[in-house]
């Protein structure tokens, strides 16, 4: 497949990184400097250009003549000019526009007539951050585009509920299963007879209502009810505010150092306190009393500034901090400062390129936080060497773990009685797998990841 990006920043690079996989990939890119950043990064093809020219994007259409474009532009504005002239000029291709204002996300996708996809990283990641915020044990979370189900990563701590217990022992709730466990370096899927250790990180797929009823499971120290958020941009309001709409009993506040932004944050936000002042002050930190937020989230524009605020705030011993970055290498010096919850731009846009580009209608690709971990989903046709298998006569690849099967609409979490079907989605965590065996577990149809 030939894909064309638009825009080789930091969003265009993580949609190339993601596209690479079986493609070829071109970028256009005006900015000479950035055209050879890229052009030293990746090995992908690079157009200097400006694609809202409609004479030069209408020239990169007819020599590439791409299946897929993406424009990643940071003006919204140009990024759905460029899909709706690219559908224009050539109507098979198929479009796909990075969009940061929240509020051309809530319009409804058909009003925008020659875009066929909409990805928004910053609503992608207030969801995140929030479902990571408010469930107490919760340190990730990871929405999948299988009904209404997702993996959440749960960290066990001294004195939790579960520890010493093995897997196998477990009262589950019923809608969910254990898809890994992380142990420092380490990530177990052979996971039935694995004790629970303190540190440990449990990789867990089901229903939201699953994810609280597991959190319950764990134990929880203190309920988390009080929430500090640093930044009152578009992303910090969209937090703010529904988090402090979930209950009447959740305090909610808000810090901002500049004047404006905190004066749009006390109209829009009638039950958040509003407070203006420097966030990377521990002075001011503490005499707005964060050491008692049960959790904090810092979402300002500067991932420097969110590292600081984190960094400052870790002094006060707020149990869980959540952040989040939008350059890359950014990632690596959270974890290294002790801040594990951080969401960046790059994981969101990967998986949404990821799901649009790599998915067929045989296989689903959910790229983990985890380097060499994926979640998939297998449609079990004719040919599948699992059709009619029992799945205790099943020689699981080492690094794979069978968690669920979906059935006609259904959710069954196998044992070794279970026989499978064809037309069942086997949905399968992998870590560092061997893709031949992969391939021979599941059928041709695996798409290389």
């Amino acid at each position: 497949m030939r894909v064309l990006i638009v825009g080789g920043g930091n969003v265009g690079l993580a949609a190339a990184k993601a596209a690479l996989v079986g493609n070829d990939v071109h970028i256009m890119e005006c900015d000479v400097n950035v055209a050879e950043t890229v052009k030293n990064i990746l090995p992908v093809s690079i157009i200097k250009g400006d694609a809202s020219n409609p004479r030069v994007l209408r020239n990169a259409l007819e020599r590439i003549k791409p299946n897929v474009i993406l424009s990643a532009v940071r003006d919204d504005a140009i990024n759905v000019f460029v899909c709706l002239n690219a559908k224009h000029m050539r109507p098979q291709i198929r479009t796909i526009a990075c969009i940061r204002n929240p509020e051309f996300v809530d319009i409804e996708e058909d009003k925008f007539e020659g875009v066929d996809v909409l990805i928004s990283p910053d609503k992608l990641s207030v969801e995140k951050m929030i479902n990571v915020a408010i469930l107490e044990n919760a340190v990730n979370y990871e929405k999948l585009d299988i009904g209404s189900y997702g993996l959440c990563t749960f960290k066990i701590e001294k004195g939790h509920d579960i520890v010493g217990k093995t897997v196998m022992n477990l009262d589950l709730p019923g809608d969910c299963a254990i898809a890994a466990i992380i142990r420092g370096e380490a990530t177990i899927t052979d996971i039935s007879t694995t004790e629970i250790h303190v540190d440990d990180r449990i990789i867990v797929f089901g229903s939201w209502s699953s994810f609280e009823k597991f959190n319950d499971l764990i134990g929880i120290k203190k309920e988390a009810r009080e929430f500090v958020v640093l930044g009152a941009g578009h992303i910090g309001l969209s937090v703010a505010k529904q988090i402090s709409e979930m209950s009447d009993k959740i305090f909610v506040k808000i810090l901002d150092n500049d004047m404006e932004r905190c004066r749009e944050a006390a109209k829009q936000l009638r039950k958040v306190i509003v407070v203006r002042g420097n966030i990377v002050d521990p002075q001011f930190l503490r005499s707005e009393s964060i050491e008692r937020a049960d959790a904090l989230i810092s979402v300002t524009d500067i991932d420097e500034r969110n590292l600081l605020a984190c960094m400052t705030s870790l002094r006060f011993g707020i149990r869980k901090i959540v952040s989040r970055y939008s350059i890359e290498e950014y990632e690596g010096v959270f974890k290294y400062a002790g801040i594990e919850s951080v969401t960046g731009y790059h994981k969101l846009i990967m998986n949404e390129v990821t799901r649009n580009l790599r998915t067929t209608e045989h296989c689903f690709v959910h790229v983990m936080e985890q380097p060499g971990s994926f979640c998939l989903a297998y449609k079990l046709d004719s040919a599948s060497p699992l059709r009619d298998r029992y799945f205790g006569d099943v020689v699981v690849p080492e690094g794979v773990n069978i968690f669920a099967i979906i059935r006609d609409g259904r959710t069954l979490f196998p044992d070794l009685t279970t026989k499978f079907q064809k037309g069942d989605d086997v949905l399968l965590f992998t870590h560092k797998t061997d893709f031949i065996q992969l391939t021979n577990l599941l059928g041709k149809n695996v798409p290389e990841f």
